[in-house]
Parts: C-alpha cells; sequence; structure tokens
C-alpha cells in the first residue's frame, strides 16, 4: 500500500513541476495555479478571428471560451476541406482536427458552446453560396456515430445499378466534407467493445485522410477522399471509466484533442447575440474560407502551407519538448502533440488569411497542445467526477471562511503542509466555481514578494 501512495505521489511531484515550467516559461501573471487545477488557456491560443468570434459566443451566455474555439475550429476545418495541405516528409496533413470536450454533464454547457459559433458558419455559408453562386451547405451530423459502415455512408460514392436487375445504383454524396458530433461520447466507447464493431479503426482512417473501402462482407459502401471532422462530448468519470488503455494506445483516443471545459460564469438571462456581429463575423469567417479554398471546397491539395524561415527555426526549438516520450495513458493520449502542433498553426495562418506559418501561429499552436496535456492530467489524476465539493475542498473553505484574508502557506499548515497539491486543488476548485466560493486578493506591493490572501466572496 505504502508503494502505491509513493508511486502516485510521485506522479503529482512530476506534473506540479511539468506544470510550474511551463507556466514560467509563458511568463505568466505570478499567481501560481496547482497542476491539479482546471486547465487554463493563455491569450496566445485565441488569435484574432478566433478570439473575436469566441468573445461573442461568451459575452452573454455560460459557455466556455475553449469549447467554443473547439466549435469554431472544427466548423473552419470542415468547411475548408482537402484542399489545403501541408507537407511533412513525404506525408501530407490536411486540417481534420477531432475535439474531445470534457465536462460535467448539464453543468459545463458544452451544448451551448455550438449555438453561437454554428449560427456564425451558417450564415458564412449563405456569404458564399451567394458569392459563387452555389448550393453548396455545410454538413453537421449529429449522433449515431456507432458503426464504421454509417460514417461511411455519410460521404460514400456513386454507385452503378446491377447491370442484370437495374437495381442497386445509388447516386452518393458529392460533398464529403461533414461535421460529425457525437454529444453521447461514452457510448461510442461502449460500441467499440463489441466484437465486429469497426467503428475505432474507420475513425482512425478518417483521421488520416484514408479512402473507406468495403467495411464487411456485406456492405459495399466506398467513400474516397473522406473529410470528416469529429466533435464528441464525454464527462470525465466516463472518460476515464470507459477508456481503456488499448483505446489510447491503438490510436483511437490520441487522436482527439481532449479538452476539459466547465461553466466559467453565470448568467441567469441570456441575450442574443446581436444581428449586426452575427453579420460581421460571417462575413470574416467566409472570407478566411474562400481564402483556404481559393473558391473550391472540394479540391484536393491544391494550396499549400509553408513555414516561414523564422517559424522553422522556432519550431526546430519547440520539436524536442513536444515530441518527447510521456509514460502511461497519458502519454499514450499525447502521442500526436507535433502533428496537432502543426495542424493547427496551419489553421490559425488560414484564419489570418496567410500561407505562411509564423511563429505565433506555432505559439497558439503549442498553448492548445499545453492545454490538452492540462486536460489531461486534470482529468486523470484528480478524479473528478459529477460529485459535490468533497470532504477535503468543503474543509479549505471553511479555513477561508474562519480566517478571512488567509495566505497560502497558512492554509497548507492547518495541515502541516502534508497536503500541498491537494490544498492547491482545492483552492483552485473553489476559485473557479460558478460562482466561486472564494476569492484572491494580492496585498499591495510593499517591495518584498506579493502576498496572496483568500476571501470567501461575502467577506
Amino acid at each position: 500500500m505504502q508503494n502505491e501512495i509513493d508511486t502516485v505521489n510521485a506522479l503529482i511531484d512530476d506534473a506540479i513541476q511539468s506544470r510550474n515550467e511551463a507556466a514560467a516559461s509563458r511568463q505568466k501573471d505570478d499567481r501560481d495555479p496547482s497542476p491539479l487545477a482546471p486547465p487554463v488557456m493563455p491569450p496566445e491560443g485565441f488569435p484574432e478571428l478566433l478570439q473575436a468570434i469566441v468573445q461573442a459566443s461568451c459575452a452573454s451566455s455560460e459557455a466556455h471560451p475553449v469549447a467554443v474555439a473547439a466549435n469554431v475550429l472544427a466548423l473552419l476545418c470542415c468547411a475548408i476541406g482537402r484542399g489545403v495541405f501541408q507537407r511533412i516528409g513525404d506525408s501530407i496533413l490536411h486540417a481534420r482536427p477531432f475535439f474531445l470536450i470534457v465536462g460535467k454533464s448539464g453543468k459545463a454547457r458544452k451544448g451551448t458552446a455550438e449555438l453561437t459559433p454554428r449560427e456564425i458558419f451558417r450564415r458564412a455559408d449563405a456569404v458564399l453560396r451567394q458569392r459563387h453562386q452555389s448550393t453548396d451547405r455545410l454538413r453537421i451530423h449529429v449522433g449515431g456515430l456507432s458503426t464504421g459502415e454509417g460514417l461511411a455512408y455519410a460521404v460514400r460514392d456513386s454507385r452503378e445499378p446491377d447491370e442484370k436487375t437495374g437495381k442497386g445504383g445509388d447516386r452518393g454524396i458529392d460533398d464529403k466534407r461533414m461535421l460529425a458530433v457525437e454529444p453521447e461520447f461514452a457510448n461510442l466507447l461502449a460500441q467499440i467493445q463489441r466484437d465486429g464493431n469497426n467503428v475505432s479503426p474507420t475513425i482512425r482512417i478518417l483521421f488520416d485522410g484514408g479512402d473507406i473501402g468495403g467495411l464487411t462482407k456485406t456492405s459495399q459502401v466506398t467513400a474516397t477522399r473522406p473529410h470528416i471532422v469529429i466533435i464528441g462530448h464525454i464527462t470525465g468519470y466516463e472518460l476515464r471509466e470507459k477508456s481503456t488503455e488499448n483505446d489510447a494506445a491503438n490510436g483511437l483516443l490520441n487522436r482527439f484533442i481532449v479538452a476539459h471545459v466547465h461553466r466559467p460564469k453565470l448568467v441567469p438571462l441570456p441575450e442574443p447575440t446581436p444581428d449586426a456581429v452575427l453579420n460581421a463575423l460571417a462575413v470574416r469567417v467566409a472570407d478566411a474560407i474562400d481564402y483556404a479554398t481559393r473558391g473550391d471546397p472540394h479540391a484536393n491539395n491544391t494550396h499549400e502551407i509553408i513555414m516561414t524561415p523564422d517559424a522553422k527555426e522556432f519550431w526546430c526549438e519547440l520539436y524536442p519538448q513536444l515530441t518527447r516520450d510521456r509514460d502511461g495513458k497519458a502519454g499514450s493520449l499525447m502521442a500526436r502533440s507535433e502533428v496537432y502542433a502543426r495542424m493547427l498553426a496551419m489553421v490559425f495562418c488560414l484564419m489570418a488569411m496567410r500561407s505562411e506559418i509564423q511563429r505565433c501561429d506555432l505559439r497558439a499552436a503549442v498553448a492548445w497542445v499545453e492545454y490538452w496535456q492540462q486536460s489531461i492530467t486534470y482529468v486523470f489524476l484528480t478524479g473528478e467526477d459529477e460529485t459535490e465539493l468533497d470532504a477535503f475542498t468543503l474543509a479549505v473553505l471553511d479555513v477561508v471562511i474562519k480566517d478571512p484574508g488567509i495566505k497560502l502557506s497558512e492554509i497548507q499548515q492547518v495541515w502541516n503542509r502534508k497536503r500541498i497539491p491537494e490544498v492547491k486543488a482545492s483552492l483552485e476548485k473553489l476559485l473557479n466555481l460558478a460562482p466561486p466560493l472564494i476569492e484572491m486578493r494580492r496585498d499591495a506591493n510593499t517591495g518584498g514578494r506579493v502576498a496572496q490572501r483568500y476571501h470567501s466572496v461575502s467577506a
């Protein structure tokens, strides 16, 4: 038993050191968050257009900024198709991210985060149809990602009828772009465990952009050059309980950016986003899509994205840290860190209507990779579930209530400094509730180190 405790403590100590080093390198403010606190996206993770959409979406809603941004990125990547590409050696990388949004059921407002981005892109679609006199419409399929055959059928090729009977013909689907949203991703993980279910290998092929052939003896459905972007919703408890080591190791879950979200604020009476704001953002989105696709969203490998010399130099500095080996399930889940960094940098470059990746694009992409890592740490190391505040967090809250203005070191001393990580995690949990139960105030700078003091919100 003691060996197990020592192992867990070592994991926590490693996570603390890693998080602190990352925070110092980004020169964040002097508040030192616990590695077991909910992840925080730094400002550089929201480039200009993305930030504008996030601000509009969150102005009068309880949506989490990262959940909104993930929906924006998914919609944009779906819209631009396979024409945009980046060479990595002899391989081709398209903008086709998969996101797994993790948060409490009904409280993380995962569904709310979809609403404004979808409306903006619906209007952008209309702008593009008018510009190009086309009938293209961005397709969004919700739910039902239970079989590989179902995914292939959604973007199936045409098929000639049987020569003898004249039956069995299918016009197929010309537009291979689709955003697939699975609000019950836990069900998909359950389906994968069934014998004969082929959704896992199909999702892996889709991420890689490969063609889908006849999936079973009885199914002749094929889909060439599919461009399917996937967003899944799941709770932290479900992700821990239903995902297996094999899901992480075989390449299914490590194809998803895991993003933990929560409700950041309470908005009892949300107001609709003004039409003028939606229309202005829709035009900007349409411009970015037009730039990326060059007017043809169905093209294949026609718009190459490259790095500037300065960006290449910066990437070489970042690469050893991004590609480092990580142990355990968390390591397996982060196995595609460098691929996603390149992909997201390409997307941020296109949002700024550029064809050359710059340093700022790589910084934004790395911010997302770090958020991904912090989300995995938070979900798997904290064991956060759907329960109310745990007994230890309630005890920390009681200490703050009884001693307003207490410093972190004084709170830790209550437990003789033996539960430092848990104290920090509890403080962050109390700070990040909606509404928060405590707040942190800083003493005026008197020349020494600024003291951080905790108060209950009513103090």
